[in-house]
């Protein structure tokens, strides 16, 4: 599988987005706990010390003698406890929640923690009293999860939004690749027009302009070769029939058999030369691109224009079937003419003796001609729409026809299919034309 530029983007992106987020959520985390034992540590502080006052001015003004330590008068839920020691170390006062025994941590200013417990002994001026001041058990850790966890929520649901996001962005950066991609995939080795660079990024203009630039050169020669083909096939036309004239003439001034013999053979010779040449000049026709130009035409009419024409030029009897409506497809009308006439010479010259022609012009845009023949190897078969490849060496011809026919097919986006044998009994050959519908 070849590697893409659009899943590589794609994985280094998310990749790079959850290290970023998970940076950012290890951040908040450390963030967050740090404040929240800031904030916990100054409340202990600041409570411990408001409370001391509080209680050492109370006891002054109590009854003197009660040294048992007694507890608030109304139970109630509290996140914080104490007791209060005298410097005895006797216990004089202690929260409802806080338990009858001392808390186990020393008698010294500062923070302690103790089995998820944290505490903070205060002591007053004179160092008569001490006060320890106990949070209730995990209650610092409920409270940093209890924050932490919506906080983790809303950055979580962010993660799936922001995988979208950079779906979306991608894909949108891809399209201008991809219209670059399908406009040079989906067009044929003859199409050599521009493309479009008006809607391409910066970073593909560069590419566009040189495979413009390519193209320009690549129709610059196919040009000039197309022209010499052409110049050079017309060019032998007129010496062609000036020898056919003068063999003509030979033949009425030379009456004995043996230079009549000659002078046929030398005709034949200057008749395949001609067709060669005919050939050489639809070849130039179909390779300049012609049948590129569509319009909308009438394939009934124009296959029976050139049955017609082959009636004229050939004594073989020609069985043509049509519907009775015009049957409307988009092509070139002298390039489609080529198709049909190479496909009508080709039967009649490897059909049968005395074998006739089926031609039919289907509703749905196709043509079909049959001719009983020998049948074709598969082998023979798949090679045929090759130049100078023939499916009978005995019989004249050129052998660049169906190579003519599939050249001009590919540009009207038309479809040629080859079969043989077409017949019950084992023979014939069938070439079918798909036109595109109008």
């Amino acid at each position: 599988m070849r590697p893409s530029i659009a899943r590589k983007l794609y994985y280094s992106l998310i990749l790079t987005l959850l290290l970023l987020w998970s940076g950012a959520v290890a951040s908040v985390v450390w963030v967050l706990q740090y404040e929240t034992n800031e904030i916990f540590n100054s409340s202990l502080q600041e409570t411990s010390q408001r409370l001391l006052s509080l209680v050492v001015h109370e006891l002054k003004f109590s009854e003197p003698g009660r040294l048992s330590p007694v507890s608030e008068p109304k139970e109630h839920d509290e996140y914080l406890s104490y007791q209060l020691f005298d410097q005895n170390g006797t216990m004089l006062m202690r929260s409802h929640m806080a338990p009858d025994t001392p808390y186990p941590t020393l008698r010294k200013v500062g923070f302690y923690k103790l089995d998820n417990q944290h505490f903070y002994v205060e002591s007053s001026l004179d160092g008569n009293y001490w006060i320890t001041l106990a949070e209730r058990t995990n209650h610092r850790k409920s409270t940093f999860y209890g924050t932490l966890k919506p906080l983790l929520l809303a950055l979580g649901a962010l993660l799936p939004l922001a995988f979208l996001a950079i779906y979306f962005a991608v894909n949108a950066m891809r399209k201008s690749i991809l219209r670059l991609d399908h406009e040079l995939s989906t067009r044929s080795s003859k199409d050599l027009h521009s493309i479009n660079t008006d809607t391409l990024p910066t970073e593909l203009f560069g590419l566009g302009e040189t495979v413009n630039s390519l193209m320009v050169r690549l129709k610059i020669a196919l040009e000039a070769e197309r022209s010499f083909t052409a110049n050079s096939a017309h060019e032998l036309r007129t010496p062609i029939a000036s020898a056919m004239a003068q063999l003509d003439v030979l033949r009425d001034e030379l009456v004995d058999s043996r230079s009549q013999a000659r002078i046929a053979d030398a005709r034949e010779m200057m008749v395949r030369l001609e067709q060669m040449t005919v050939k050489l000049l639809q070849l130039a026709r179909a390779e300049s691109g012609a049948a590129f130009n569509m319009s909308k035409m009438n394939l009934k009419s124009l296959t029976e224009m050139l049955v017609r024409d082959l009636y004229f030029r050939s004594s073989r009897r020609v069985e043509y079937r049509c519907p009775d409506q015009p049957v409307s497809i988009m092509g070139d009308v002298d390039a489609i003419g080529i198709v049909i006439q190479n496909l009508l010479e080709n039967a009649d010259r490897y059909a049968s003796p005395d074998m006739p022609l089926q031609v039919e012009v289907s509703v749905d845009g196709e043509l079909t001609i049959r001719n009983d023949c020998e049948a074709i190897a598969d082998d023979l078969l798949k090679l045929l729409r090759k130049r100078f490849v023939r499916a009978n060496q005995s019989k004249s011809g050129s052998g660049v026809g169906l190579s003519i026919v599939d050249t001009i097919l590919g540009q009207c986006a038309g479809e040629l299919s080859l079969k043989s044998p077409c017949y019950e009994n084992g023979r014939g050959f069938a070439a079918r034309v798909s036109f595109r519908r109008a």
